[in-house]
């Protein structure tokens, strides 16, 4: 082991001393940069020289790029400009000015992509996923490669291919999915041999190397490393002697050689500061502390570290400094190239004039060189003003097309609005006839003196009374709704005394107020006596919109405040309530036609979303203007301020309230009447089973209530909380619950119940208007036994209870059982349908070799990563994989069943483009080449 380490140390050493050799090439291109030549040669030989220099002395390739980008533009050679902007991102990109490096490859890609220039744009976007790569942004760096991947195969071009390959495998790597990345590596040695590229090859090769040596095999990685060196010229590349170093020296750690391994890990952070990569230093020097940090010695290894943390938080702040730099060493190379050209010149001149040729030469230098300075400066001004007008222009665009987008999307949401109002009033139109027939039909059955009907009967037909009236109530809230935006609602103005008619309103809430413990009081800063012009039928539909609102979202020991104040031209009417208050989220939207608020606790309890709309709208028709401040748990105010167009003291009558808040209020209170009924248990208490019944809504639960308590024992809650409360007092045979309630909802009941050992035994049927497919996936996850939708037949509701009933008394405690097997079928036939939908995406594009994961999570409507998790959770492969495997499956069959003639047409058929890379996934998926099954 000893013996094999001196032999690599003797390579490694050699290595070194070659360092310098490789001049010949830049003396070469430098001698053919200043031979008289067409522009665009002289453009193309700065390229080269800025890329011979990109890893040993990028400020120089900076200098070169300058130069190349400065000709090119000139005389508008566009590759060449490509070239020169990616080259000096990659010269950026080494000094670790990533930020500068980002706007190079911007550049490079704006072009590519305007002169159709599609391989440099494939290596543009190469570049900008090394550096995601560099910054450790794995996946923003695999998007970028994927993408430039299939520009490489759609060109055809092996080597970009090849930097494609090398680059997926570090980004695989770097997540730590080794044998992605070394399979990677791999196919990247295999096209970098191909195409006979040295130093491709030695850069896959390292990476292989420490791939390697992340999966311990390190005889692998040191017999690959001493091949490396023999066959390489390593002289050419430092940062690929840096690599092998770093890697070489974990080896050694692993064989608990630390000393040698510190050595090789110092010699790395050398190399690195001599070329002036600051960020292989930096991962050298990680390197470094790690070493010392295995052999105990950890003062040195914090030391290490510290000098590790502060290169890493510099390496994105010193931007300014490289810029200087940068200026300093384009000067030092101008006067390093004047000064040459002067010893070639005074070598051509005799002896005699030696002394005058000398000054003359200095005098043009310095004349040059200030001019040179001069024109730098006047052209960075140059481009720095025709950039800022290009991105003002831009930005003058962005803003005329944003305008422009608004505008339209503004128009289409007014006649979106429009056309909502207008089907709802056509709904509501049509809704009119069959609710009169039904009121008609109701209210001639009250009325008949002959009908003999039994005190349930009785019952029925005033629920079904009352809510048929209130559904006709809706419907001409909905047509006043239209009638108000046709502009077919006029005012009917007349003298009204406030303080008189608003107490009247008021007194017709009293009762429902005391129903419920809630303190009403009217508050009125007007004289007795003074009365405004008002519409009486109109203000009283807003009064009874703002009143009942706040009604609904008190609760007993709350208060409702009525104010009426007059301040110089304006009466000023505020309603406040010490209730449940509206969240900030929703106090922009609360005058929106047919808004819903999120809150929780509102679900249950709102309407349509109309009766504010209302509201507003009437407001508006006065001239008013209605506002509301709100806090959650502390209450609301509405204050509406209506301008005084006459007032007057003193007047006798006042208009007496119309039947509209009479007959709505009456309804409202029956609807409302009580959330709970109290059951009195008596002597059949554990003979007659007992069910626990959960809904907000009175009737709902009366009517309920009528069919099952002849044969069972009901408790009634209107919310989840109140259900735990009586599920902790009382032993229960079955529990049937809503889903949308206030307070806590089905879904959380259910969870309670479930999270409970003694409850979630108990079978339970949810009776819901909820029952969509995804509520259904929903509630079965969480075990439930039973689900009936709203309206429902008392035969079914009876028939299902009864079955929970005998199935609770035959199987006791093998119940949930039974029900978990189905909650498991029932999603194994979910996952196999989702498979069956993503197996048939990919086939239906089986041809396109641009099918992606991008356009998988267009067809399954869902984002990149979702789609990536759902592939994996259903195939155990990474969706790359999966298509890649679809493919080569459907060209199998194919091949075999004749429908294709040769191993071409049937890369062809299934979207891959190189029928090389072909034959190597169909074989290393069926162990045998597609040609053995070709007959001639």
């Amino acid at each position: 082991m000893f013996r094999q380490v001196i032999v690599f140390v003797f390579f490694l050493s050699c290595i070194v001393s070659a360092f310098g050799q490789s001049g010949a090439v830049i003396d070469s291109l430098r001698k053919q940069s200043q031979v008289l030549s067409s522009p665009e040669y002289k453009a193309n030989v700065y390229n080269q020289l800025a890329w011979e220099f990109r890893d040993t002395r990028p400020d120089s390739a900076l200098y070169y790029t300058t130069q190349a980008l400065k000709i090119a533009k000139e005389f508008g050679y566009s590759r060449p400009q490509i070239q020169a902007y990616n080259y000096m991102g990659v010269a950026y990109r080494n000094l670790s000015v990533f930020s500068k490096a980002f706007e190079m490859y911007l550049e490079a890609l704006r072009l590519s992509e305007l002169y159709d220039d599609l391989e440099q744009r494939g290596y543009t976007l190469i570049n900008l996923g090394n550096l995601y790569l560099y910054q450790t942004n794995f996946q923003g760096a695999i998007n970028y490669f994927i993408q430039a991947l299939d520009q490489a195969q759609s060109l055809g071009n092996r080597r970009m291919q090849a930097y494609c390959f090398i680059n997926l495998g570090r980004s695989y790597e770097g997540k730590l999915e080794l044998s992605q990345a070394e399979l990677y590596y791999k196919q990247a040695i295999e096209v970098r041999k191909e195409e006979n590229d040295p130093y491709g090859l030695t850069a896959a090769e390292i990476e292989l190397a420490e791939i390697y040596r992340k999966q311990d095999k390190l005889d692998q990685a040191k017999k690959l490393i001493n091949e490396i060196i023999a066959k390489t010229d390593i002289d050419k590349n430092p940062r690929a002697l840096i690599l092998i170093y770093n890697t070489f020296a974990k080896i050694l750690v692993k064989e608990n050689q630390t000393d040698l391994a510190v050595q090789f890990a110092i010699k790395s952070i050398n190399i690195a500061k001599k070329v002036s990569s600051r960020y292989d230093e930096k991962v050298s020097l990680e390197n470094l502390s790690e070493i010392y940090a295995s052999r105990e010695d950890y003062k040195i290894a914090y030391e290490s570290h510290i000098n590790y943390s502060e290169l890493n938080q510099q390496l994105f702040s010193e931007e300014t400094i490289r810029k200087i730099e940068q200026l300093k060493n384009n000067y030092e190379i101008e006067q390093q190239e004047a000064e040459n050209e002067f010893l070639r010149q005074q070598a051509e001149l005799n002896e005699l004039v030696i002394a005058r040729q000398q000054i003359i030469i200095i005098l043009t230098s310095v004349v040059t060189i200030m001019l040179i300075i001069f024109g730098v400066f006047s052209y960075r001004a140059y481009l720095i003003r025709v950039r800022l007008l290009e991105e003002i222009k831009k930005q003058k665009d962005k803003i005329e097309a944003d305008r422009n987008t608004i505008q339209h999307q503004s128009t289409k949401l007014i006649e979106l609005d429009k056309a909502k109002s207008r089907f709802f009033a056509n709904v509501s139109h049509d809704l009119r006839s069959p609710l009169s027939l039904i009121l008609g039909n109701l209210e001639m059955i009250k009325e008949d003196d002959h009908s003999v009907l039994s005190p349930t009967a009785i019952k029925s037909l005033e629920v079904s009374f009352k809510n048929s009236k209130r559904l006709l109530y809706l419907t001409d809230e909905i047509n006043d709704i239209t009638r108000l935006e046709e502009g077919k609602i006029t005012l009917r103005k007349e003298l009204v005394v406030i303080n008189t008619y608003v107490q009247m309103l008021l007194d017709m809430f009293v009762a429902s107020a005391e129903y419920k413990g809630v303190q009403m009081q009217f508050e009125s800063q007007l004289q007795p006596s003074e009365a405004f012009e008002i519409d009486s039928r109109q203000f009283e539909k807003i009064f009874y919109n703002l009143v009942s609102n706040a009604m609904r979202h008190t609760h007993k020991g709350d208060r409702i405040i009525v104010e009426a104040i007059r301040d110089k031209k304006e009466l000023i009417l505020k309603f406040i309530d010490t209730g449940e208050g509206i969240s900030k989220e929703s106090i922009p939207y609360i005058f929106d036609r047919f808004y819903q608020s999120g809150e929780q606790s509102y679900k249950a309890q709102e309407g349509m979303g109309i009766g504010l709309a209302l509201v507003s709208d009437l407001v508006h028709l006065h001239d008013g203007h209605i506002t509301v401040e709100s806090e959650i748990n502390i209450g609301t105010t509405f204050t509406i301020r209506l301008p005084i167009s006459i007032s007057h003291e003193n007047v006798i009558t006042s208009s007496i309230p119309s039947s509209f808040i009479e007959e709505k209020q009456s309804i409202q209170k029956d609807l409302e009447a009580g959330s709970a009924v109290a059951v009195n248990v008596t002597d059949i208490e554990g003979i007659v089973p007992k069910i626990l019944l959960v809904d907000d809504h009175p009737e709902i639960r009366y009517y309920i209530r009528q069919i099952l308590e002849e044969q069972y024992l009901v408790l009634e809650a209107s919310h989840g909380i109140e259900a735990t409360a009586i599920l902790n007092m009382e032993d229960v045979d079955l529990i049937i619950t809503d889903l949308m309630m206030p307070w806590m909802d089905g879904f959380e009941l259910i969870e309670s119940i479930n999270a409970n050992e003694n409850w979630k035994k108990i079978p339970l049927l949810v009776v819901s208007a909820r029952i969509s497919g995804e509520d259904k996936e929903k509630v079965l996850y969480q075990g439930i036994n039973d689900y009936l939708q709203k309206p429902f037949s008392k035969k079914e509701l009876i028939l299902r209870i009864d079955n929970l009933i005998k199935q609770k008394e035959k199987y006791a405690d093998e119940t949930k059982n039974v029900f978990d097997a189905l909650v498991k079928d029932n999603l194994m036939s979910i996952e196999h349908n989702l498979k069956v939908k993503l197996e048939q995406v990919v086939k239906e594009r089986i041809n396109d070799p641009n099918l992606s994961v991008l356009s998988l999570s267009d067809a399954m409507a869902a984002s990149e990563r979702q789609v990536y998790r759902l592939v994996k959770k259903l195939t155990g492969l990474t969706p790359l994989e999966y298509i890649t495997e679809v493919r080569v499956q459907f060209a199998d069959y194919l091949i075999r069943q004749n429908k294709v003639k040769n191993a071409s047409e049937a890369a062809k058929s299934v979207g891959i483009r190189n029928v090389t890379t072909f034959n190597n996934l169909y074989e290393k998926r069926f162990g045998q080449k597609p040609s053995e099954l070709f007959v001639d």
